[in-house]
């Protein structure tokens, strides 16, 4: 279509030869469309469909200067300046890789400059003029093509990663057998896309690590299916105080985690403080009439709206947890970063028992 409508600025400036550049024109262009509708039909393969209309325009433009060399115009000298359309038209209008793209441009060119010798009738200072116009738009429309080349590529890749990571949070269990919390994975896969929103709107985002207080304990003398019982009441109690878009897990072992959206770190650590007071409570029915009592120790962290690293996150929130039972447990410690250095080795030893 846009070498067809250059045909009326052709016949304006190159009027003595119209009929030359009509039946020039007209033709190449129904052979180029019964070429195409052939490929559509019987030779379906894509990559050499795709140079097809790439590699037209270097018939294109030795047809262009074919009919320009024919013409008497006075205008032909400066008109042959027009020619830049099919640099900028194969490097701009359309995509390709690097390397044929390259190639492309290349032909290209050299009809060009094959066109303008002839054209200028091998002045050798036309032909200078000519090039100082011609390859800054060369290049620049190379760069442009590639950089834009690029980017689809990066997009197309990102889109395949997001599909690749989606089929398989699918193909993966999502939630605790025990709890009927979201699991770890679930919630990673979860935050790691909410955290990847938050650059878009920045809000708070905080943290919270938790676990059972002497749980070990609690298993040894009363049975794993008791600690099975603690972990579930602690579950429905946390479940009750989360808001529907906070994102709670089963972390590991007797671990849970909570992703608080848009809270800052005060509203945070009150939410904490609520939840730590209401867990305190919770008493477990024994047998002949006995009550077990638990709490848990929790540590808090936000997340910068700069940052993006969730491990980086839940290391912070784990430091402060560590805190909490360094302080006598059964209470909220929020993450100070002074900590970092007389903490962190000794969290190094301190692992979490997979869910």
């Amino acid at each position: 279509m846009a070498y067809a409508s250059y045909t009326l600025a052709d016949i304006l400036v190159l009027n003595d030869i119209m009929n030359l550049l009509i039946l020039t024109k007209l033709g190449y262009t129904l052979v180029i469309v019964l070429i195409t509708i052939w490929m559509y039909h019987f030779y379906r393969n894509l990559p050499v469909f795709d140079l097809l209309l790439p590699t037209s325009i270097i018939g294109a433009s030795a047809i262009w200067f074919f009919n320009l060399n024919q013409s008497e115009s006075p205008h032909k000298l400066i008109y042959q300046y027009a020619s830049l359309v099919f640099i900028v038209l194969a490097n701009l209008c359309m995509q390709i890789r690097l390397w044929p793209s390259l190639i492309n441009s290349g032909l290209i060119t050299l009809v060009i400059y094959i066109g303008v010798y002839f054209n200028t009738q091998a002045n050798l200072y036309q032909m200078f003029l000519f090039s100082l116009i011609y390859m800054p738009v060369l290049t620049f429309s190379l760069y442009i093509s590639w950089s834009s080349t690029l980017k689809s590529r990066l997009v197309f890749l990102q889109h395949t990663l997001n599909e690749y990571h989606r089929q398989t949070f699918e193909n993966f269990p999502h939630t605790d057998s025990l709890t009927g919390l979201n699991n770890r994975r679930c919630f990673a896969y979860l935050v790691q896309q909410l955290i990847q929103n938050n650059l878009k709107q920045p809000a708070p985002i905080s943290l919270l690590v938790f676990d059972v207080d002497h749980f070990k304990q609690i298993n040894d003398r009363y049975g794993h299916d008791v600690g099975d019982q603690v972990l579930q009441m602690i579950a429905q109690t946390t479940c009750n105080e989360m808001r529907r878009h906070d994102v709670l897990a089963r972390y590991g072992g007797e671990e849970f985690i909570a992703c608080l959206i848009e809270t800052s770190l005060d509203n945070a650590l009150k939410i904490a403080e609520r939840l730590r007071h209401k867990i305190e409570n919770i008493m477990v029915n024994l047998e002949h009439g006995h009550r077990l009592d638990f709490t848990v120790s929790i540590g808090a962290a936000i997340l910068e709206s700069s940052e993006t690293d969730l491990m980086a996150l839940i290391k912070q929130a784990d430091i402060a947890l560590y805190q909490a039972k360094a302080n006598g447990r059964n209470r909220v410690e929020c993450y100070d970063p002074e900590l970092d250095q007389g903490l962190l080795g000794e969290l190094q030893n301190w692992q979490v028992k997979p869910a």
